[in-house]
């Protein structure tokens, strides 16, 4: 007989590979990657360069090499009419590709707005600027006899769902605001909870990361918060934080359900990448904007070794995730603050499973969590009393 953890494992292949398939493909809007045939010059319509990360037209460029950097968020990029290249300072290699229309915004300041060198050329750079029913509709023209895709409530492009539950594509959705995979709802993968099992296997179907475990014990249940950061399926970079939880006492198992509506929390995060190994600088490479939910998660196309089927712990240490999540009392809260004052250690997925010990230090206030720069495991609560920020590397 076939077990469950198999079932499981087959289930995850598939949507891992589907995953991987839709994002590659040459083309595909979902990842917003351009149209080289359908193109708009968007300085004759009064746009202006900007820095694809942070939007800011403080930007110099493009130097011998061809890079353009951001004098605000030290992001470094290259860029042609078809793709933008965002790369590590230090080694140039990729760290993520955008859409060409990420690097440039209205220009309300005028042609002379921003440093030198910022107003785009009105005759060789060009770039696809696509609403997001275009791309549906191209969506819809490409794999209309598959799936039926559409955009939800949120602006979320998912697919049509035959009993009004929220399953995505395989699970999955692509956030239009926040620019990046996400996590349907009602995904398939809600109905199985969380499991060791999942985390000492997952290095097989290529996901490697790093993750932290939060545990504690509120109103009759005993919670398990959840972070993951790392590479996904070679071609992607993210970040999860779930919410678990199981009656005291039930199971002496590692195995979680997730929770259920009524106990979804507001939940939030930046992710960022640190510039090299040995620099303390970090860039912002996407974030995921405030939503009620049990399964905060967020992935974009990009790499953090190139190629490779797993990264190392070294590589997902190059990642800083800052998050947010509201609790649902202030004694909620607290127990969950308790949690996070046990945290020992940040383990690594990989064939060679490691684990980072870690202090999580406690800042009485968000003026003083948020001068501490240095700090790489932090977290305090917010003057409302019921949200938690937390940093991790």
């Amino acid at each position: 007989m076939i077990s469950k953890n198999s079932i499981i494992r087959a289930i995850a292949v598939i949507s891992v590979l589907t995953f991987t398939a839709l994002t590659v493909l040459p083309g595909c809007s979902f990842i917003g990657q351009a149209d080289v045939s359908d193109t708009t010059t968007l300085a004759d319509a009064g746009y202006q360069q900007c820095c694809p990360i942070c939007q800011s037209v403080n930007i110099s460029g493009p130097d011998a090499e061809g890079y353009y950097t951001c004098g605000d968020c030290s992001a470094k990029w290259a860029q042609d009419e078809t793709k933008i290249d965002v790369v590590d300072p230090d080694n140039g290699q990729v760290i993520t590709q955008l859409s060409p229309s990420a690097g440039v915004r209205p220009n309300t300041q005028g042609s002379a707005g921003g440093s030198a060198g910022t107003t785009r050329p009105t005759t060789t750079t060009t770039t696809t600027t696509k609403s997001v029913q275009q791309q549906l509709d191209e969506i819809k023209d490409r794999w209309g006899d598959v799936i039926k895709p559409t955009i939800d409530a949120d602006g979320n492009i998912t697919v049509e769902s035959v009993d009004g539950t929220d399953t995505g594509l395989f699970g999955f959705k692509y956030s239009t605001r926040d620019k990046c995979f996400i996590i349907a709802e009602d995904a398939w993968q809600r109905n199985f909870g969380y499991n060791q099992t999942y985390d000492d296997t997952s290095a097989a179907i290529a996901i490697t990361y790093d993750t932290m475990r939060v545990y504690f014990t509120h109103d009759g249940l005993e919670w398990m918060i959840q972070y993951w950061k790392g590479q996904y399926g070679m071609v992607l970079v993210g970040a999860e934080i779930g919410t678990y939880n199981r009656p005291v006492g039930s199971t002496a198992s590692s195995h979680y359900d997730c929770a259920s509506d009524q106990l979804k929390m507001l939940q939030s995060m930046d992710v960022y990448r640190r510039e090299s190994s040995t620099s303390s600088k970090y860039t912002k490479i996407f974030s995921r904007s405030p939503a009620y939910t049990w399964w905060c998660a967020g992935f974009i196309p990009g790499t953090l070794g190139a190629g490779k089927y797993n990264v190392t712990a070294q590589e997902t240490a190059m990642l800083r995730v800052d998050s947010k999540l509201t609790l649902h009392s202030p004694e909620m809260a607290q127990a969950f603050m308790q949690g996070l004052r046990e945290v020992s250690k940040v383990e690594y997925n990989g064939a060679s499973r490691q684990v980072r010990n870690i202090n999580m230090t406690e800042y009485a206030t968000v003026a003083e969590y948020e001068a501490a720069t240095g700090v790489s495991h932090k977290f305090c609560i917010e003057e409302d009393g019921v949200t938690v920020r937390v940093c991790w590397r």
